[in-house]
C-alpha cells in the first residue's frame, strides 16, 4: 500500500469512526429521553389513581381500582396475551355498572405500567403473582373474576384451584382450550432493542381506542401501550401459550361456582359481522380488503358463528354453572358494546346476591 493509498484509507476509517460515535451518542441520547419521558408518565399515571403491589419475585404488579370503594362485589380484571390498557377500555363498561362493584384492573408482569420478569410466564406463575399481588394491596377475596379473551385461561386455572377465592367468573369475549390463539407471535429481537431505545415514542404508536373514548383516555393508553414489545414477561407468555392451555385443560375443576360467558363469535347474519368489522376499522389498523373479500369473511365467520354455541357446550361443560350468552361483536366487545355488557354483568351479579 503506497503513502497515498493509506491517507484515503485513515480518511475513510476516521469518518466511519466519526459516524459510527455519532450514531451512538444519538441512540445513547434516545434511550436517555425514553427513561426520562417513562418517569414523568409513571409518576403521572401514579397520581391518577394507578399503584403497585408486590408479586413473586422482585418485581411488582401494577393496578387501579374504579367503582365504589366499600362495593359488595370486588371484580379482578385478567386481561388478554399482551394486553397493556385493560384498565381503560373497560373506563365505558364501568360507567354503567353504578355501585355494586369495584373493579379492580391489575396487570402482569411486563404490562401496563408493571415491573418486568424474568421468571417463565407458565399459567401456575401468572396466577400465582395475581393472589400476591392482591394480598400485598389488601384487597382480600372473595373475588369475580373478570378475564378477557385468553385471559380466561388463567380465570379458569384459579377457580379450579383455589374456588374458595372465587364467588364467579364473567367472561368477556370469551375463548376455548380449543380456539385457535390470536395473539401473534413474540416480538423479535430488533423489535425489542427498538423498543428499548425508544423508537416507538419517537415515531408514535397507533390508535388503540375507538375515537369516541375522551383524549385523556386516549393518552392514557399511549402510555401504557409502549413498552410491550420490550417486556421478557410478555415474550415469555406468548411462547408459553399453548402449555399454558395444556397445563389449564389438564386441572380443570368442574365445579358450582357461577359463571357467564360472553360468545362474541356467534355470527348468524352478515349484518352483524360487518358492523363489528367497520367498528374495528374505525380505528385499527387493519388489512384492506375489498368488498368481495369482505363478503367472503363474513361468509366464513357466519358458517363458524351457527356452530359457535355447540363448540362451546363440552368446555362450558367442564367449567360447570356456567350460562351462555351471544353478544356478537367484537373481540372488544365491552368497548363496542359497553352498555349490553355491564347489563349482564349488573344480572350476573345480581344473581350472585340471591344466592
Amino acid at each position: 500500500m503506497n503513502k497515498a493509498q493509506h491517507s484515503r484509507l485513515r480518511i475513510v476509517l476516521t469518518i466511519l469512526f466519526s459516524l459510527l460515535a455519532v450514531c451512538t451518542t444519538l441512540l445513547a441520547a434516545l434511550r436517555i429521553w425514553h427513561i426520562s419521558c417513562s418517569r414523568k408518565e409513571s409518576a403521572l399515571l401514579q397520581a391518577e389513581g394507578y399503584q403497585f403491589a408486590a408479586a413473586d419475585g422482585s418485581h411488582a404488579l401494577s393496578y387501579c381500582r374504579a367503582g365504589a370503594e366499600n362495593a359488595k362485589h370486588i371484580l379482578i380484571t385478567i386481561a388478554d396475551t399482551g394486553e397493556n390498557d385493560l384498565s381503560v377500555q373497560l373506563a365505558l363498561m364501568s360507567e354503567y355498572l353504578g355501585n355494586n362493584a369495584m373493579i379492580v384492573c391489575i396487570d402482569r408482569a411486563g404490562c401496563g405500567l408493571s415491573g418486568d420478569s424474568t421468571q417463565p410466564q407458565t399459567a401456575e406463575q401468572i396466577v400465582s403473582d395475581y393472589r400476591t399481588a392482591l394480598q400485598n394491596a389488601n384487597i382480600q377475596p372473595p373475588y369475580v373474576l373478570l378475564p378477557h379473551a385468553e385471559g380466561g385461561l388463567y380465570a379458569v386455572y384459579w377457580q379450579s384451584l383455589f374456588p374458595e377465592e372465587i364467588e364467579g367468573v364473567f367472561f368477556l369475549s370469551g375463548t376455548s382450550l380449543k380456539r385457535p390463539a390470536e395473539d401473534q407471535e413474540p416480538a423479535g429481537t430488533f423489535s425489542r432493542l427498538t423498543a428499548w431505545l425508544g423508537f416507538e415514542r419517537l415515531m408514535g404508536i397507533p390508535q388503540q381506542l375507538p375515537p369516541d373514548y375522551p383524549p385523556a383516555l386516549q393518552e392514557t393508553a399511549r402510555i401504557l401501550n409502549l413498552r410491550s414489545a420490550a417486556a421478557a414477561a410478555q415474550i415469555s407468555e406468548r411462547k408459553l401459550l399453548e402449555e399454558n392451555r395444556s397445563t389449564v385443560s389438564e386441572n380443570i375443576v368442574t365445579n358450582d361456582i357461577p359463571k357467564a360467558f360472553i360468545d362474541t363469535a356467534a355470527f348468524q347474519n352478515t349484518a352483524d359481522w360487518l358492523e363489528a368489522d367497520n367498528w374495528e376499522r374505525s380505528f385499527m389498523q387493519m388489512p384492506d380488503f375489498s368488498d368481495e373479500e369482505r363478503a367472503a369473511c363474513a361468509v366464513k365467520a357466519i358458517e363458524n358463528g351457527k356452530q359457535s354455541a355447540n363448540v362451546l357446550r363440552p368446555y362450558l361443560d367442564r367449567l360447570g354453572n356456567c350460562q351462555y350468552y351471544a353478544l356478537t361483536g367484537s373481540r372488544y366487545i365491552h368497548m363496542q358494546k359497553p352498555m349490553q355488557c355491564a347489563v349482564l354483568l349488573s344480572q350476573f351479579l345480581a344473581a350472585l346476591d340471591e344466592e
